[in-house]
């Protein structure tokens, strides 16, 4: 065992001389400061003059800077999003439209049905739309959707693969933009000249319209306002465009056009054959617009070309060209409407009053506002809305305004009698906009044709006879389709008796239009398409002046109903 003591005292040998060894380091440090010559004196910095002072850039200068240094960005953005959505944009569009087995058909291996595909031009992929010369023409509206379905899925794959071309497409000006010919569409004569669709056997038309825009009255379209607006909206186009017009109502739910309205202006050529006409691209010399194809024909591009601003809709204008040259009654109506709206005109003159409009739509159709979508907006709110237009745009009294009275259209035809109405309204008189074409209800048709059960003599069974249905609670589309028990044939023919009760709704209709759209003001909704149609018969300046009063969400005139 190791001594303590021996242990402590070699601890404190070891502090010793560590100690000395640390103060005899600190003396010669001493020395040598004492001994060194003091360090220099700092010097003052160089005086600040004109030639040496900083210079701050000018605002201007900054701004120039920063202009162009967001300019580059965006440049650099715009081309890194050009390479990084070519396999997007190919692979979405294959999956929509197009079958990843599409492969070129030669000439002797066509479709035996209506379809677009793709051929092979000269060494280059291209695509067209074969339309078999054996099929009747309008096609089905689900024909139309999957050939314009498939053709821009067939567009897409035909873009420039390569990724520099893509670039250069995105910062090409006016890019996908309405009246950008699709380079990848081979139209049809020009198939059939390069030997890839057969022409036509018997002998060749003479003096075909160059270009050309059919409209086609639909089957499945039971709204008449739409179709006005789709109507009106293609005429315009095509007189915009510089394409003969045409209509077909073969297979129209209302029966044809020359039992409503006059003939539309006659082109002063022939109408292409029918399987020339196609539903897409817009490009195409020929082209066919329906409702079924209205998404393509008036979708994101047309809008973006054509409505520039609220203020100044182009739009606006195209519709505005439908109506001026194709609404026009024919026979006994046209002479009606033009009566009628005199003595309304006459009378409201002579009560220094205006003549204000109203049209009320119930039946299958809802309001846009979140509130009532499930129902239908409250009547009062057409009642304080025409008391609203009277006061803003009356130049009399209060008590004068109380003389005014109201022309009410609606697809309900006892929607008149509503005390709710007749209380918002406060005293206004409400009268029927015409008079010679009513929709009948339960009541009046069990007065005329009462229906009673049959019983075979002598037999317990009662016999049961359908009962009268009316319009009572607005128009359904199920109920006009099913109008005097109407079936098609297998020809697409309607019974007479049911097309002409079809045409007995389509005149009352079009005779409340013809009144409505004279009168100094309307009240309605915009969910409605006749809302939006009577904000085009009015005119531009009824909508600046506000006399055109929606009553639907608060949203302004737009021919869809859009915000």
């Amino acid at each position: 065992m190791r001594d303590r003591r021996n242990t402590n005292l070699s601890v404190s040998s070891t502090d010793s001389s560590t100690s000395t060894t640390s103060r005899s380091s600190r003396n010669s440090l001493n020395e040598k400061r004492h001994s060194s010559p003091p360090p220099p004196s700092p010097t003052l910095p160089a005086p600040v003059t004109k030639e040496n002072r900083p210079r701050s850039l000018s605002p201007k200068v900054m701004a120039m800077r920063t202009v162009a240094v967001i300019c580059v960005v965006l440049l650099l953005w715009r081309c890194m999003l050009g390479w990084l959505m070519v396999p997007s944009i190919l692979s979405g569009s294959i999956g929509e439209g197009v079958d990843e087995s599409t492969e070129l058909v030669a000439g002797n291996d066509l479709p035996s049905e209506p379809t677009a595909f793709m051929v092979d031009v000269g060494g280059s992929s291209k695509w067209t739309v074969s339309i078999p010369h054996n099929h009747s023409f309008p096609l089905e509206p689900k024909t139309y959707r999957d050939i314009c379905s498939h053709g821009m899925g067939l567009q897409a794959t035909l873009t420039p693969k390569n990724r520099y071309h893509h670039t250069k497409h995105w910062l090409r000006k006016g890019a996908g933009d309405y009246y950008t010919k699709d380079d990848t569409f081979l139209d049809i004569d020009d198939a059939e000249n390069a030997g890839i669709l057969p022409k036509r056997k018997r002998e060749k038309l003479s003096n075909v319209c160059p270009t050309s825009l059919t409209f086609v009255l639909e089957s499945d379209e039971a709204s008449f306002g739409k179709t006005l607006l789709h109507l009106w909206m293609s005429y315009g186009l095509a007189k915009h465009e510089g394409r003969a017009f045409f209509i077909d109502d073969s297979r129209w739910a209302w029966g044809k056009y020359a039992s409503y309205f006059a003939k539309p202006p006659k082109p002063k050529c022939s109408p292409p054959p029918a399987h020339h006409i196609v539903p897409c691209p817009h490009s195409a010399k020929h082209i066919i617009v329906s409702a079924a194809t209205a998404p393509w024909t008036f979708g994101p591009l047309f809008h973006r070309e054509f409505f520039q601003s609220r203020k100044h809709p182009r739009i606006y204008d195209l519709l505005r060209t439908g109506y001026e040259n194709l609404f026009t009654l024919i026979g006994e109506d046209s002479l009606y409407a033009a009566a009628r709206i005199a003595k309304l005109k006459e009378d409201a003159a002579m009560n220094d009053n205006m003549i204000l409009g109203m049209q009320i739509r119930r039946g299958d159709l809802h309001p846009l506002e979140f509130q009532y979508s499930r129902d239908y907006l409250p009547l009062s709110r057409y009642g304080e809305g025409a008391l609203t237009l009277l006061n803003t745009h009356h130049h009399a009294t209060t008590k004068d305004i109380t003389k005014s009275s109201i022309i009410l259209a609606s697809d309900d035809p006892v929607i008149i009698n509503s005390p709710e109405l007749q209380q918002s309204a406060s005293g206004l008189t409400i009268q029927r906009a015409q008079e010679r074409i009513q929709l009948a209800t339960k009541t009046t048709l069990d007065q005329q044709n009462p229906v009673e059960d049959l019983r075979e003599p002598g037999s317990a069974y009662v016999k049961h006879i359908d009962e009268n249905s009316g319009w009572e609670g607005g128009f359904y589309s199920a109920l006009f389709l099913s109008l005097g028990g109407a079936r098609r044939t297998h020809e697409g023919e309607i019974s007479p008796q049911a097309l002409r009760l079809r045409e007995l709704v389509g005149r009352a209709y079009l005779l409340d239009l013809a009144v409505l759209g004279e009168s100094d003001g309307v009240v309605c909704a915009v969910s409605s398409a006749t809302c939006r149609v009577l904000g085009v018969m009015l005119g531009q300046d009824a909508l600046k002046e506000r006399r055109w009063m929606n009553v639907d969400d608060g949203r302004a005139w737009s021919w869809d109903g859009r915000k």
